[in-house]
């Protein structure tokens, strides 16, 4: 039984300063456009940089490959998820190949239970729906690896076939800066920007929902780890061409998680342009706050500390972030700040168990939105399997047939490690902003545990 000292309400009218992440926060993506785009970008990088076989071209993107929070195991090639006591319990080798329970537990006899903290370089944790179409691609390139012939027009002179499944983390690793932060080369910006409506909302229902927050003096914040130039192409688009005004405070490549951690502090900068960033005191930003200035990388000690100056109180904070290790931990285990998760699955899943929860109907409103399929190979994000699924075995990579069939074994219904580690984490869970938007008065009151327990706001379809 919860101590009752320990639970805590609050209200959006009760916090003085609301921050959000950009990405898939106030950014909503049309997710399975998205994930093709990411995957044809990088295998298209892949082939061109790296000469990698020419198979892999011909594959087209499987929108219901992957789930959130797969993890790749670079020792054995597997794409692997685990349970809530970091136990593996489904591990899958390529497109092909399920691995049975016998295998799993042989394979996997002990817990990885940290693994996001784990820094043998072993370990990929995917975390965030930026993954999918990077997940789908490493199941693919597994295959081609165990057909040995991945690398047969390879311009590198040696493969070490002992680390044959880490080798093409490299280029993926290298695929991912160029993909993500040059916002002038490459097939993923140019899309974006010639075609923004095919992969991203327009959000005027959250436009509005912003405005009226600063009518009643709420100070608003965006920190992303996103360029200047990527948050002002896919913010104008969401949220309209005079976006900044919408925030009292703007912070771009933020380099969360290291924002929030103390012993990684970096000052802030002054954003004039990608490659000219002035280097400024906290008492040079109290004093030009009203100049609507916007800054780059920073910590959020300082950043509190501004707030409190400009606010003339310890100020209460709420942060809302989609990322489960860098927005989520990072700011629970070192802020006092309110933490919100936004996670799209609870639009279409259920998580195993809710403590606090609170029910809204779904309108017109949220069903414009297309929401994310469930997986054919990989349980729920939320909840551990208790069903199995077979594969059929042929010759072509890209034909899988799936079914439910009895399972290997019976498991109890356990919650899958990474919604017990938002669970941990995070104050309130929900799937999109425009919930708040749309179905809860501001002043709403919020109920959460500080120890464990936190608050859901669940989906209930008229």
């Amino acid at each position: 039984m919860t101590s009752s000292s320990t639970k805590k309400t609050f209200s959006l009218l009760s916090c003085d300063w609301i921050g959000f992440d950009l990405d898939h926060t106030l950014i909503r993506y049309r997710l399975p456009d998205l994930h093709a785009l990411i995957y044809e970008s990088m295998r298209q990088y892949l082939t061109e940089t790296y000469e990698y076989n020419s198979r892999l071209l011909p594959l087209s993107y499987d929108n219901y490959f992957s789930v959130k929070g797969l993890i790749y195991d670079s020792f054995y090639g597997n794409l692997i998820q685990l349970n809530s006591n970091g136990f593996v319990n489904t591990a899958l080798h390529g497109v092909h190949r399920r691995l049975t329970t016998e295998e799993t537990k042989e394979i996997y006899s002990n817990t990885l239970k940290d693994i996001e903290e784990d820094t043998s370089e072993r370990f990929l944790c995917m975390f965030t729906y930026f993954d999918h179409g990077i997940s789908y691609l490493i199941a693919n390139i597994v295959d081609l690896i165990d057909q040995e012939n991945l690398y047969e027009n390879s311009s590198e002179n040696q493969i070490d076939l002992e680390n044959k499944y880490k080798f093409f983390l490299i280029h993926l690793k290298k695929g991912s800066e160029h993909l993500y932060y040059d916002f002038n080369r490459g097939n993923y910006f140019a899309s974006l920007r010639s075609n923004p409506d095919k992969y991203i909302y327009r959000r005027l229902d959250v436009r509005q929902w912003l405005e009226k927050l600063k009518k009643l003096n709420k100070k608003l914040f965006l920190a992303t780890n996103s360029s200047f130039n990527n948050t002002d192409l896919l913010a104008t688009y969401a949220l309209g061409d005079d976006w900044k005004d919408l925030f009292d405070f703007i912070i771009v490549v933020s380099k969360k998680p290291s924002f929030f951690l103390n012993t990684k502090k970096r000052s802030f900068h002054r954003f004039i342009d990608e490659n000219n960033m002035i280097p400024v005191t906290n008492e040079e930003i109290i004093q030009n706050f009203n100049k609507n200035y916007i800054y780059s990388l920073g910590n959020s000690e300082d950043l509190h500390y501004i707030m409190s100056q400009i606010s003339n109180k310890d100020p209460v904070v709420i942060y809302f972030g989609d990322h489960i290790k860098a927005d989520i931990n990072a700011l629970k285990r070192y802020t006092n700040w309110i933490a919100g998760v936004v996670l799209e699955e609870l639009e279409f899943d259920s998580p195993p168990t809710v403590i606090h929860t609170t029910i809204h109907h779904s309108s017109t409103n949220d069903q414009s939105y297309i929401k994310g399929n469930q997986s054919k190979y990989f349980p729920s994000f939320f909840i551990s399997p208790t069903d199995s699924i077979i594969f059929d075995y042929n010759n072509n990579i890209n034909e899988t047939q799936s079914e439910q069939t009895e399972p290997d074994a019976i498991l109890p219904s356990l919650s899958s490690y990474w919604y017990a580690y938002i669970t941990k984490h995070a104050h309130l869970s929900l799937s999109c902003l425009s919930i708040l938007s749309n179905h809860f008065d501001l002043d709403h009151q919020f109920e959460y545990d500080q120890k464990s327990e936190h608050f859901v706001i669940m989906h209930k379809n008229e």
